[in-house]
């Protein structure tokens, strides 16, 4: 086999990248020389159509090591694509360094122009809660994907893009482990006024990577994603938590949660409603920007575990302070009859550090009744919902009931952790009924009967790539433990199931039609 040498003049831009009209970016060139090179090497810009690159003394600046050898030359320069220019254009130009060194192939960029669907700029983060209480144990994996696929305004991948992630919090960024798919650090990086990390798709359009804690302490990332001029920051779909879960010095807490009407005796949800009303006193340094997260622990948790639920300060004055029930959580943070500790976090929003509750003991005792909303526009399709043993195999209509028998093949289809339910919904452009492809697609279930009244979400991305007919589909797992065990109503009537799903284009919010059942699964 031929040895191809390895060029040492790179660029962090993929020399046929898409680039989207109006953007700017940073434009780093790296120079890994094999020999001995002059005293002041320069960046040749040639043959530029569509851009116009900088002009003047551009000098490649070399870079030490600790003892003083010269290991590489880097240039660093941002380049802006004119937003006057169309997708039926390309941008052009070729780089190498004068004088010319040898070994070196000039770089020749070739890249087309793209129009990007802003939604897709959207980091969808896997795990947004990490116990940092156990950071050093090696035997616990304490990370989260992030990830998104960006993708033009009809769906189709974008590839190379170069875009940049920060915190909205900079400085937290730099207090965690970063990663991509191959196990490669990725550093943030601070160019100009920018502090972040500067990224380009791969070549299915995707940007993956993950983020582990380096500390113990207790922190936020506000994630956001941008294509520099093009479009502003976009939010991920959550914060990410870093937070210590060991339990401080009682003198050292705050004061515990007050659940509107959760003492004396049980909670119970008297009127059907589906949350109840939480009462956070003031604490000292209180700002705009802290963030409040629930905690909830039963007697066999060693620690508090997130119940899936926070709340950023807007104003503490009016908040904060016994008897203010300000915030609202679902009470089927609870299972029923089961005895719990809730408590609260506060993460500092201007620095790293938190505070811990002392727990509320709470026992609920049901009540709460879930619906899909009523007085929304549903626009889109039914979703489909399927048997245990897999998409297409045993399609369950709806009106009609959910048992036991519907649940139990779990073993038969390779899913971890085992599903008892398959819900799909269908994705495809411009076709009505059909969802976008690459929304995020959440998955709503509600359930009513005698023993479990609930409400639980998924969300997942509609794939990019279509059929023949231009239609994709997505499939949700509902877990066999979560349909187990629903019982019917005293009088021997079944409870009620209902799906439907949502997702956003741009602001708006989108719903598709509800599905309805029955449902009886008690065990055979």
């Amino acid at each position: 086999m031929e040895n191809i040498a390895k060029n040492p003049l790179t660029a962090s831009l993929n020399q046929q990248a898409d680039l989207i009209i109006g953007q700017s970016f940073v434009f780093i060139l790296t120079l890994i020389p094999d020999a001995l090179l002059p005293a002041t090497i320069k960046v040749n810009f040639t043959k530029a159509t569509n851009i116009t690159p900088p002009t003047g003394n551009l000098e490649f600046t070399a870079v030490k090591n600790k003892d003083g050898k010269i290991i590489k030359y880097t240039y660093v320069t941002i380049l802006t694509v004119s937003d006057a220019l169309t997708e039926q254009e390309q941008i052009t130009f070729n780089v190498d360094t004068t004088p010319l060194i040898p070994n070196i192939t000039p770089l020749e960029f070739k890249c087309n122009l793209k129009k990007i669907n802003p939604d897709s700029l959207e980091l969808s983060i896997d795990n947004v809660f990490l116990d940092t209480f156990n950071f050093k144990n090696s035997s616990v994996t304490n990370k989260t994907k992030v990830s998104t696929i960006l993708t033009d305004k009809s769906g189709k991948t974008l590839s190379g893009v170069p875009i940049y992630i920060d915190s909205f919090r900079s400085n937290n960024l730099h207090e965690c482990t970063i990663k991509d798919n191959n196990g490669n650090i990725i550093t943030p990086q601070q160019f100009y006024t920018y502090d972040g990390l500067f990224l380009n798709s791969e070549s299915d359009g995707s940007i993956v990577f993950y983020i582990y804690p380096e500390k113990s302490l207790s922190m936020v990332l506000d994630l956001r994603c941008s294509v520099i001029d093009a479009f502003d920051y976009i939010p991920a779909t959550s914060p990410l938590f870093f937070i210590n879960t060991e339990r401080p010095n009682p003198m050292d807490s705050l004061r515990e949660p007050d659940i509107l009407g959760g003492f004396p005796g049980p909670l119970t949800s008297n009127t059907g409603e589906p949350n109840f009303y939480v009462s956070i006193d003031n604490y000292d340094n209180s700002k705009r920007g802290d963030y409040i997260v629930f905690m909830i622990k039963t007697d066999n948790d060693t620690t508090p575990k997130y119940s899936g639920y926070y709340v950023s300060v807007s104003n503490p004055n009016t908040e904060l302070g016994q008897g203010k029930y300000s915030y609202s959580l679902p009470y089927d943070i609870f299972n029923i009859s089961i005895n719990y500790e809730f408590s609260y976090i506060v993460i500092f929003g201007e620095a790293a550090g938190s505070k811990t509750s002392r727990p509320y003991p709470v026992t609920y005792m049901g009540g709460a009744i879930y619906n899909p909303p009523t007085n929304v526009t549903r626009d889109y399709d039914l979703c489909k919902v399927y048997t245990s043993l897999g998409i297409g195999k045993a399609e369950i209509q709806p009106d009609t009931g959910i048992s036991y028998d519907s649940i139990k093949r779990y073993l038969d289809n390779p899913s971890t952790p085992n599903t008892g339910l398959f819900v799909e919904v269908l994705g495809g452009n411009n076709i009505p009924g059909k969802v976008p492809l690459n929304s995020k697609v959440t998955l709503n279930v509600y359930i009513q009967s005698s023993n479990c009244n609930t409400h639980k979400s998924w969300t997942l991305p509609m794939p990019t790539q279509v059929g023949s007919q231009g239609i994709v589909s997505l499939s949700f797992h509902i877990p066999f433990d979560f349909l187990n065990k629903i019982y019917p109503y005293d009088n021997g009537g079944p409870g009620s199931i209902y799906f439907d799903y949502e997702f956003n284009i741009g602001n708006k919010k989108n719903y598709g039609e509800i599905w309805e059942g029955l449902i009886d699964t008690r065990p055979e």
